[in-house]
């Protein structure tokens, strides 16, 4: 009897559980429903396609499996083959409006790429490169990649259009660990439902080159200038958890396999669209002496953003010595000089530019900040170059303007004598410039000097990165004499202090950008990283 009730108990409570707590009619017999010969032949039906589209799913994966270049190595009997499975698939599919498929968002790793009856596109083909320009052909350029058997993975990563954002498609060729290439698209709407319009707009070159850093290049392909040649559609017909067909609007098949992961997650990750750039500090928060930076070789404003980015937030007004990259073409007035073959140049005859944007900036900061005088901050040649414009000015005009030099992985030791001082690459303005104003040499200033020790100079095969290290000897060599020692990259941390200066070290890279050019090393830790800049700017008042 208590097993009765046990299971009366247990049936109220599946109930509850189904219908919520209402009333529970009894249970009533319903009457056998016969299938009609009619039902039975459709669902029969169904179960044989379903079984045919995941024979055919297999057997296009298998034919596929392990080939190289995505199908540019198939006999034309087995590219045939794909094709016809492609097209079984697709005549039998029950995918529906794949537009609107969970399963088509996210990253896809093409399989195969080509077009029927084995028409290839030739990068040294004429008449492929005709078809490309009149819009009936696929890239030459593109093809050359994707059936590149040196290129592990060719991805499509698909981003549909979500809260007010547009939607693309990133073409992806990994060659990882060294490099990505990502060629965007913009989708332009959806001609039909399994149909996605899209605009090529750009691409990205990601390669690793030195210094743990990623290079950022641009795609060198000017979609702006290609017309209807850069927009296209992509159609999806067959779409399973497993694997999609798509065909684009140059005639090319795709056999896609979803792929969760990339194979070089960081690489990757800086495809994404880079953050807005910071906002300029509130005026009221400006309440420390202002600092002018004073730039690298070839250097702009543009370059030290970030820099000036983390100086106003640390409460410093900032400028930046308004230099364009053409400026430095002046220095070629002195070639022909004959102070110049001699390794005899001054600053006065060949750096009168660099005077001018320096004075130019220190008065635009004192004109807004009155009363307050102006901190140097001198990256790399910049440093010596400051030495010397503070040096040729009056003493009373000097004191009453600035306050302080600091600066960054800047060589200010002259090359030592003999060999090296005859292929000095200052010809002589460094000399001139120690010899005159040796050490931290006006009493009224304040001086600082920032070094690292990140980077070993060494010969390839020294164990110390091949780039990275044989461009770090290059450069410490014909700076200090010896190639082996410890720097940043590019300046020796012997020649990086001044006697009588304040002297810091940081482990820091000496640049992360390609002077005026827009191009940045990605992830490279310079001296004018955030978390770098709290290591030295304390010394800015």
């Amino acid at each position: 009897r208590q097993s009765l009730r046990m299971h009366r108990a247990c049936l109220l409570l599946s109930a509850v559980a189904v219908r919520g707590f209402h009333s529970v009619p009894p249970p009533q017999r319903q009457p056998a429903v016969a299938r009609s010969p009619q039902r039975r032949a459709v669902a029969l039906a169904s179960g044989a396609a379903a079984a045919s589209a995941t024979a055919a799913e297999a057997r296009l994966l298998e034919l596929l499996s392990g080939t190289e270049g995505r199908g540019a190595a198939m006999t034309a009997d087995e590219d045939a083959e794909v094709h016809r499975l492609a097209t079984e698939l697709e005549a039998d599919s029950t995918s529906g409006a794949t537009n609107d498929s969970p399963l088509l968002p996210g990253r896809w790793r093409v399989l195969y790429q080509g077009k029927p009856g084995g028409d290839r596109t030739e990068f040294f083909s004429l008449e492929s490169w005709r078809k490309y320009l009149s819009g009936d052909g696929p890239s030459p350029i593109q093809n050359l990649v994707s059936g590149s058997s040196t290129v592990s993975r060719l991805y499509q990563v698909v981003e549909l259009s979500e809260g007010g954002e547009a939607g693309r498609i990133n073409n992806v060729v990994d060659l990882s660990p060294r490099a990505v290439i990502a060629i965007e698209a913009q989708l332009v709407g959806k001609p039909s439902p399994s149909r996605l319009g899209f605009r090529f707009s750009g691409g990205r070159v990601l390669v690793r080159t030195l210094w743990n850093a990623t290079l950022n290049l641009p795609y060198p392909v000017p979609f702006a200038l290609l017309g209807d040649n850069a927009k296209g559609w992509l159609q999806s017909d067959y779409l399973s958890p497993s694997l999609r067909l798509s065909r684009g609007n140059k005639g090319s098949l795709f056999v896609l396999v979803p792929e969760p992961h990339p194979d070089d997650p960081e690489l990757e990750a800086l495809l994404q669209p880079p953050p807005p750039p910071p906002r300029r500090a509130a005026a009221a928060s400006l309440t420390k002496e202002p600092v002018l930076i004073c730039p690298a070789q070839f250097g702009t404003e543009a370059d030290y953003a970030e820099l000036v980015a983390a100086l106003e937030a640390r409460g410093h007004p900032v400028g930046v010595a308004p230099l364009v990259f053409t400026d430095w073409l002046q220095i070629l007035k002195s070639i022909p000089t004959p102070e110049y073959w001699r390794a005899d140049l001054s600053p006065d005859q060949a750096l009168p530019f660099y005077y001018k944007a320096i004075e130019a900036g220190a008065a635009a900061l004192r004109n807004e900040y009155p009363g307050r005088k102006v901190q140097l901050l001198a990256h790399s040649i910049g440093g010596w170059i400051s030495r010397a414009y503070l040096g040729q000015l009056p003493a009373e005009e000097r004191s009453a303007t600035f306050s302080a030099l600091a600066t960054l992985g800047t060589p200010h030791a002259p090359p030592p004598e003999g060999f090296f001082r005859t292929i000095d690459q200052t010809r002589g303005l460094l000399r001139f410039v120690e010899e005159r104003y040796p050490g931290a040499f006006h009493p009224e200033l304040r001086y600082l000097t920032v070094g690292s020790r990140a980077q070993r100079g060494a010969l390839p095969g020294g164990g110390a990165g091949l780039v990275g290290g044989a461009l770090a000897y290059a450069s410490y060599l014909p700076l200090g004499g010896e190639g082996g020692v410890e720097g940043d990259g590019i300046t020796p941390l012997r020649c990086a202090h001044l006697d009588g200066a304040e002297q810091r070290e940081v482990e820091a890279y000496h640049i992360a950008f390609v002077p005026g050019s827009g191009t940045r090393l990605l992830g490279c830790r310079w001296y004018g990283s955030p978390d770098v800049v709290g290591e030295w700017a304390d010394f800015l008042r």
